[in-house]
């Protein structure tokens, strides 16, 4: 929203759609400034600690963006002018609101915090967050209607498994599927998926040193539920360090409509540039849903094939929706990092959260399995 102050020159302002304004308040807040200098306005957060969604910085401070932030004429006016000497780069992109706070940083301007962005409606509110849970429709999802596929490997599944039963997959009112490249563990009914689809589950191929890619092996896993579950109107994958609320991921599903092709979850952006779109994507750590009109499309693609085994699934997932013109919806119950990654303000203003990824257990290498096991356990219990 553009609004000219009292001292003239105009400000930009950014909100969530949860957020509400009382615009005499906001006018006369930024009246206090002059649009024609540089001022980034709104309720600061600083990490208390050091977060991968922030590149492993405590720094700088951003604003909370649920109860919205306003740049001024002349900071834009500055920012296009360092955008023109200094073009985007690309990369991965996790958290806009936290980038521009830094790239503002690195121009030697630093957020104003200002209490008149508040968390909730008081006295003296220029804007405040609100839930937008009460507008949320039902499309009449049941839990018969879903299916969660956790993803998972041979040399996890007496480590991870065990603790995903014990917290929420043996409570969870909708189907949940182990899909393996091997059968391995008796306490937990694995499906054995190297039997249909061979190589494509092979972990020396279809994953790297780091642990990560898996593209032949989400292939496999969607057409394995395409083929055996293809009457249920939502599929979700998981990674098997995935903490899920079942009941929320319903919910949050339940108000999509699923006659249409909707890729869902928490979404990063790569290789967004000055000159041209790069990819939107869903991270599959944090659990990624389509609705089977989505699933359907992407099984009948013809051009959407791993350029390697071991190329990344979450990125090439989500290059192929976009060439089928299928945006990545992004939902903000879902993460992709453990809960103390997100200021703890971000976590009371946003959604119920649907999912946390990974476990928060930093042991020296010389720990027991079982202190390893336990330190996970406790991790997720807190």
């Amino acid at each position: 929203k553009s609004k000219r102050s009292a001292r003239g020159g105009r400000w930009l302002v950014f909100l969530e759609a949860s957020t509400m304004v009382a615009p005499k308040v906001l006018g006369q807040l930024l009246s206090a400034y002059d649009a024609r200098e540089a001022w980034y306005l709104g309720r600061a957060l600083k990490d208390e600690q050091m977060s991968i969604i922030h590149h492993y910085q405590q720094e700088p401070p951003y604003p909370l963006a649920h109860a919205g932030f306003a740049l001024s004429g002349g900071l834009l006016r500055k920012l296009v002018l360092d955008l023109e000497e200094k073009p985007l780069g690309g990369g991965q992109q996790i958290e806009p609101v936290w980038e521009l706070a830094s790239r503002l940083s690195k121009m030697g301007i630093a957020i104003t915090d200002h209490r008149g962005f508040c968390l909730e409606a008081a006295t003296g509110c220029a804007t405040w967050a609100r839930s937008l849970e009460p507008f949320r429709p039902s499309m009449g999802l049941t839990a018969a209607e879903l299916v969660i596929a956790v993803k998972t490997v041979e040399k996890f599944h007496s480590v991870r498994l065990p603790l995903l039963k014990e917290f929420w997959t043996d409570e969870s009112a909708v189907e949940v599927l182990y899909l393996s490249n091997t059968k391995s563990n008796d306490l937990v009914d694995i499906i054995d998926l190297s039997l249909e689809f061979g190589d494509m589950v092979d972990p020396s191929k279809e994953s790297n040193k780091q642990g990560s890619g898996h593209c032949t092996k989400m292939q496999a896993i969607l057409r394995y539920l395409h083929r055996s579950r293809p009457s249920r109107r939502w599929y979700v994958v998981t990674d098997d360090d995935t903490l899920v609320n079942v009941p929320r991921l319903l919910r949050v599903l339940d108000s999509h409509d699923d006659s249409l092709a909707i890729y869902l979850g928490e979404r990063y952006g790569w290789s967004h540039m000055q000159d041209r779109d790069g990819t939107n994507y869903i991270t599959t750590g944090a659990g990624m849903a389509l609705s089977n009109a989505a699933l359907q499309r992407l099984m009948s693609c013809s051009t959407c094939n791993c350029r390697a085994p071991d190329a990344p699934d979450d990125m090439s997932l989500g290059t192929w929706f976009r060439n089928l013109g299928i945006e990545a919806t992004h939902e903000e119950g879902f993460h992709q990092s453990e809960p103390q990654n997100y200021h703890k303000e971000l976590l009371g203003a946003s959604d119920p959260p649907v999912s946390f990824h990974r476990f928060n257990a930093r042991l020296p290498g010389s720990a027991s399995a079982e202190e390893f096991h336990e330190a996970r356990r406790q991790s997720w219990s807190s």
